[in-house]
């Protein structure tokens, strides 16, 4: 069983970043040491209400938690990929990747937050879809394009490489591969190339079936947040039909697939949910604006009762199994049933649960690592 972690930014909390660095640092070293593969980095951006308020850039963030471990791997939950220039995404995380010897595992991701992607690029907008999605698709083509080919050219709907009519008017910088005879430049070459060869693990974060095909289509994992057990099945199954049919071959069960889950351990089963109830609460509040879509989209109808819709936030991801909280006892027992009812062999932790301490974090991180890791590994 794979553990993974995300770091702890005090979701809904207006937080000093000197502080909130020094947090994560230490956070590093307690999963590295406690067993944990890969720290999962989000990207966020104007975060001025303090609810998403993760790096904006996971990559620089990644780098300094890399400084600070030796052997943890580190990764993007995700790299918003349409709100970057694709060139720029290939450049440097290959450079993160030789910066930690290969410890990078690429994430990337279409994006949450409607305000912000609209920002750094038009067809970014969430309200289209289809044209943010292409744009998605577009912009990871061009990254893994630049990763496997020296010299590569592109035509899009968004990007072209490259542009067209530039020519070269040093003649000891003329190169037959990316120049025609007069100079004018052909196609282009990104350096450096990966550390990790072809090039990083690529990981998804994405919950719909649309995302899972998409992931498999291109040969990358997916990993799932706020899915139900008989969702994760589902999603899965037309997972391992996709690369069935892209790959060739069939997939044993987990493979290439993870769940991330939120998760909190105390002492007692009592103190882990007056830890969190209310925070997780009023978290909910903040996130859902019609209680039946959102549930829906966690869970099938037909695995809800008419009191599903009634219950709190907390409540209805407790009795469905889209939380980890409680002690080490409990929680241990709901991972052996999320294996047992899904196969799942890759866990990522999210630890934010709203008003928590640092201390309470790194208690129940410790606990994790102690008590519930050793179990399964």
């Amino acid at each position: 069983m794979r553990f993974d972690s995300t770091p702890y930014y005090h979701l809904g909390t207006p937080y000093p970043w000197d502080t909130l660095v020094d947090e994560m640092r230490e956070e590093a070293r307690l999963l590295e040491q406690g067993g944990f593969t890969t720290a999962w980095i989000a990207e966020h951006h104007f975060a001025w209400d303090g609810w998403l308020a993760t790096s904006p850039n996971p990559l620089m963030l990644g780098q300094d938690l890399a400084t600070h471990t030796d052997t943890l791997r580190i990764g993007q939950c995700g790299v918003i990929l349409p709100d970057w220039h694709p060139l720029r995404v290939a450049e440097d995380v290959a450079l993160l990747d030789h910066f930690t010897k290969g410890r990078v595992d690429f994430g990337v991701a279409r994006g949450l937050n409607g305000r912000a992607s609209i920002q750094f690029h038009p067809d970014a907008d969430r309200r289209d879809p289809d044209r943010s999605y292409a744009l998605f698709s577009e912009s990871l083509d061009i990254v893994k394009k630049a990763w496997m080919e020296d010299a590569f050219t592109y035509s899009g709907e968004f990007y072209q490489f490259p542009r067209p009519g530039w020519k070269e008017t040093a003649d000891f910088a003329l190169d037959s591969r990316f120049h025609s005879p007069d100079g004018e430049l052909i196609a282009l070459g990104v350096h450096p190339k990966p550390y990790q060869k072809p090039h990083p693990p690529m990981w998804q974060m994405g919950d719909s079936i649309r995302s899972h095909r998409f992931a498999a289509s291109r040969g990358m994992g997916n990993i799932c947040l706020a899915l139900s057990y008989e969702k994760i099945r589902e999603a899965w199954s037309i997972y391992n039909e996709v690369t069935l049919k892209t790959e060739g071959r069939g997939l044993q069960p987990g493979e290439k697939v993870a769940v991330m889950r939120p998760t909190y351990l105390a002492d007692s089963y009592e103190d882990a949910v007056n830890d969190v109830r209310d925070g997780f609460n009023i978290f909910g509040e903040w996130a859902k604006h019609d209680p039946r879509k959102v549930r829906t989209r966690m869970a099938f109808e037909h695995e809800l009762t008419v009191e599903d819709y009634n219950l709190s936030y907390f409540d209805f991801n407790q009795k469905h199994d889209l939380i980890l909280v409680g002690s080490p006892e409990t929680v241990r027992e709901q991972i052996e049933e999320l294996m047992a009812e899904t196969g799942c062999q890759h866990l990522a932790l999210f630890l934010n649960f709203p008003g928590l301490s640092f201390e309470q974090v790194m208690h129940s991180l410790d606990l994790f690592a102690s008590e519930v890791i050793p179990h399964f590994n």
